[in-house]
This record gives C-alpha cells, sequence and structure tokens, in this order.
C-alpha cells in the first residue's frame, strides 16, 4: 500500500492490534500517519510519532471496564461477584488486558482468580477448559475471543455442558454481526462485552443509514470508529492546510478539537504517545438477538440485564 499510493497523507487500521502493530511498523517508516482503534497498550508505547490511537488501551479498558461491570452485577442481580475465570486467546490485544487485570485490577476490585487459561486461535476443543470453569464455579468469566468461532465453541460448549456463569468478554469479536450466523440467540442472550466504541444513543439516524444504505444490521465498533476516523483526517487536513503525510500528523499532534463526538468519553486531542485523551469504553449486551448499548447510562440504547435475571 506504502509503496504503491505515494500520494497517500493518513490511513486507518487495521483492526486487530497484532496487525495493527505489523502495519505500523512500516507506516512508521514511511512517515504515513496512522489512526487505529486497536486495542493493545504496545502499539503507542513504542515511541512512535505517526500513530493515533482513537480508543482507550487495553490496560485503561481492563481499569475501566471491571468496576464498571462489578457495578452491573451488583445493582442488576444484588450480588457483587468474588471469583473469576479468564478464558482469552494469545493475540496482543486480549494478553494487554489480562496482563492489567493479574497485575493488581483484580486484586483491586476484590476478585479472585480460580480459572486461568489462554489458548492459541483457532480453538479445536473447549471440552477441558469448560470442563474447568464447571468444577471451579466462578461468578464471572472473562473470555476474550478475536475469532468468532472460538467464540462460538465456549458458548455452546458452556450450554452443552449445562455451565451458567455470566461471560464477560471484551472486543467484539462476540458481537460481530457474523456471530448470529453460527450463535444461537438464546446462547448469547445477556453476554456482555466491554468494548473502545459501539452505536449509542445520539447516532440513532446514523445507525438507521447504516442499516438502510449498507444492509448492516447494526453499527459496530469497526463502522463508528473508523467513521470518526475519516472526520479526523477532515479536519487536520483542514487545520495542516498541506496534503502531505508530515502536516497532517503534526495537525493531529497538535489537534484540540473539543468533545469526542464519535468515540465515547474525552476530547478530540491525542497526548505525546498519541493516545486520545480522556477516551472511555462502552459495554453492550446481547439483549433480544441484538448486542445494544448499556453502558454509560447517557449513551445507553437499553437497560442492562444480569444473566438469571429479568430473562
Amino acid at each position: 500500500m506504502v509503496a504503491d499510493y505515494p500520494d497517500l497523507v493518513a490511513g486507518t487500521g487495521a483492526y486487530l492490534s497484532s496487525f495493527t502493530l505489523a502495519v505500523t511498523e512500516v507506516t512508521e517508516r514511511a512517515k504515513l500517519p496512522m489512526l487505529t482503534l486497536s486495542y493493545s497498550d504496545m502499539i503507542t508505547g513504542r515511541g512512535f510519532e505517526y500513530i493515533f490511537q482513537t480508543s482507550a488501551t487495553a490496560g485503561k479498558q481492563a481499569e475501566l471496564s471491571i468496576p464498571t461491570i462489578l457495578d452491573l452485577a451488583e445493582q442488576t442481580s444484588g450480588k457483587r461477584p468474588e471469583t473469576v475465570a479468564i478464558i482469552t486467546d494469545n493475540t496482543a490485544s486480549s494478553l494487554s488486558s489480562v496482563k492489567a487485570m493479574k497485575d493488581g485490577l483484580l486484586e483491586e476490585n476484590g476478585l479472585r482468580l480460580v480459572v486461568d487459561e489462554t489458548f492459541t486461535p483457532p480453538l479445536a476443543d473447549a471440552s477441558s477448559l469448560i470442563q474447568q470453569v464447571r468444577s471451579r464455579r466462578p461468578d464471572l468469566v472473562f473470555f476474550l475471543p478475536t475469532v468468532i468461532s472460538d467464540a462460538k465453541l465456549i458458548l455452546e460448549k458452556m450450554n452443552e455442558m449445562n455451565v451458567r456463569v455470566p461471560v464477560i468478554s471484551f472486543g467484539i469479536a462476540i458481537a460481530e454481526p457474523e456471530v448470529l450466523n453460527t450463535v444461537s440467540p438464546d446462547f448469547l442472550n445477556g453476554v456482555m462485552s466491554a468494548v473502545a466504541n459501539w452505536g449509542t444513543k445520539g447516532q440513532e439516524a446514523l445507525i438507521e443509514r447504516m442499516k438502510k444504505e449498507h444492509n448492516e444490521p447494526w453499527m459496530t465498533q469497526n463502522a463508528i470508529s473508523t467513521y470518526g476516523d475519516m472526520w479526523l483526517i477532515k479536519e487536520a487536513l483542514e487545520a495542516s492546510g498541506k496534503a502531505d503525510r508530515e502536516s497532517v500528523a503534526q495537525a493531529l499532534r497538535t489537534m484540540d478539537a473539543g468533545e469526542s463526538i464519535y468515540y465515547p468519553g474525552g476530547e478530540l486531542k491525542f497526548d505525546d504517545h498519541g493516545r486520545r485523551v480522556g477516551a472511555s469504553l462502552t459495554v453492550i449486551q446481547w439483549q433480544e438477538g441484538v448486542p445494544v448499548t448499556v453502558y454509560p447510562d447517557e449513551l445507553a440504547l437499553s437497560k442492562p440485564i444480569w444473566p438469571g435475571k429479568g430473562q
């Protein structure tokens, strides 16, 4: 891409953190400014000058999401979880989130880790993983997949083995539209996920346009974040007055465009590492066959339910 299109002045990508880490090694050498929604802390932790992360990092998301999930559990079920299982793949974003949990977040939030399993995607058999969950009986399962087939396998195996433990995911693999092609809505109902971005209150017209014009069932993180990225690039081009890479990069570094519109929380401004200032997250939940935003309250399109309550 960099070699074939020398007139490129900015880009956005590449979804999976492992891909973005590789891609930005090339774009950084080419001094091509890149916006990304990828989560891994490493992306903006390498001292690069041409990468700009619009999402909260994986570590920050774990820090924000764990107390949020526990509060939602207590509010909707009347009980605060105390034990947790972690089942994660070994991709960069997932491992960043898990590292933050183990480095103190679980303990700080009064959670005891009773199952700790890491697998390489694609997962061939989930039996042994779910058997551990069944025998240890945690109050929560933190599930961090990045491949839809892994999400399907875990959820189906939990149902097959009658393991009724609330599943909390991180990232959008468990909420992609394609999931409904392979996983029964009954298995998905109640599953939550902490994601960097999602369609929210105030974006109803945009979500409807997405459905009508592009035949998509809902507005995912990928769609809304990339839509926001186009507006950021437009802002940088207009501020710089030049269609060249260095000018656009400098405009992004010095941007202070006020309150975030297409990303949750924070400002349209980047710190010295290239991380968006004050970036927050959303919590989504599968309800009646659709993953909807249930947190934060001011952006929520539905109220949260706790698995086993109100179902």
